[in-house]
């Protein structure tokens, strides 16, 4: 009887560390990708799990958790942590040239959109046409399809 007590026990045990390692995994997996904004003409790229990307042409910030970037123009915006919790990241963003940073949440849409929301910091601006393009605290992301 106690042998049956002890199975049962450990095998509800391991069934729920399964259950919490394929959330992280289905919840994490979404964090990885480019998104663009058209209205904006603004782009994130973003791999909150292995947080290994690299900016073009300013590989000296090393390996990021991703970062933010606009057609418009060659001045970005470093994503320096992330932590994802369920379908919310909360994230950390820094300027190219270390002067300027704000948090934020990115939170994925039921259709797979990315939902941008500025919590605090510095106004999140890029220059275009030699003017700053603030641009406002919340913002729809869509996924770049793959051709």
């Amino acid at each position: 009887m106690k042998t049956i007590l002890l199975i049962t026990l450990f095998s509800l045990f391991c069934s729920n560390i399964n259950a919490q390692d394929n959330a992280t995994a289905c919840d994490s997996t979404v964090f990885i990708g480019e998104y663009y904004n058209d209205e904006y003409k603004v782009f994130i790229k973003i791999n909150f799990v292995d947080k290994d990307i690299l900016v073009p042409g300013q590989e000296i910030l090393g390996e990021l958790d991703g970062f933010f970037g606009s057609t418009q123009s060659s001045h970005i915006w470093a994503i320096t942590s992330s932590d994802i919790k369920g379908d919310t990241a909360q994230i950390e963003v820094i300027n190219n040239y270390g002067s300027e940073d704000f948090t934020a949440t990115i939170i994925i849409k039921n259709d797979g959109t990315l939902e941008f929301k500025h919590l605090s910091g510095s106004t999140f601006k890029f220059p275009v046409n030699k003017k700053w393009q603030k641009l406002p605290s919340k913002l729809i992301f869509i996924k770049k399809q793959s051709i």
